[in-house]
């Protein structure tokens, strides 16, 4: 099986930023496949300032974005980038589980970074290695 390293390239508060040394293609939002490379262009044209389109690829997801919420108990993952300014995500959710904020999220759905980015390279046919160095 064909192996990708996620390597942990920053953290914030409430984010993680893995580096993968090759893209993914799919991801999985409410149980239904997720075709990132269709999401990142549609994200391109029509959510980004025109000045800033030529600094997101569309190639694949080439950094992941893991994120908790601000407010309530919720970890979902998105494709992101690095910017000039550094890492930020985009819009484009490829795994996670929206919880109920009104019930305050729920923490049984939520899990180690390396379950999610196990589960992005099951849905990619892939392995991806959280690098620990």
């Amino acid at each position: 099986m064909k192996q990708i390293i996620a390597r942990l390239v920053e953290t914030t508060k409430h984010q993680r930023f893995y580096e993968l040394s090759e893209p993914i293609y799919k991801g999985r939002r409410f149980r239904s496949d997720v075709d990132i490379v269709a999401e990142l262009q549609e994200c391109k044209e029509k959510r980004m300032k025109p000045e800033c389109k030529h600094l997101l690829r569309t190639d694949g997801c080439h950094v992941v974005c893991i994120s908790d919420a601000r407010t309530h108990i919720e970890r979902l993952v998105f494709a992101a980038e690095k910017f000039p300014s550094g890492y930020g995500r985009t819009s484009v959710q490829i795994d996670g589980c929206h919880t109920m904020m009104i019930h305050g999220g729920d923490s049984d759905r939520i899990y180690a970074d390396e379950v999610y980015l196990r589960h992005l390279g099951m849905i990619n046919c892939v392995q991806i290695i959280l690098y620990t160095r």
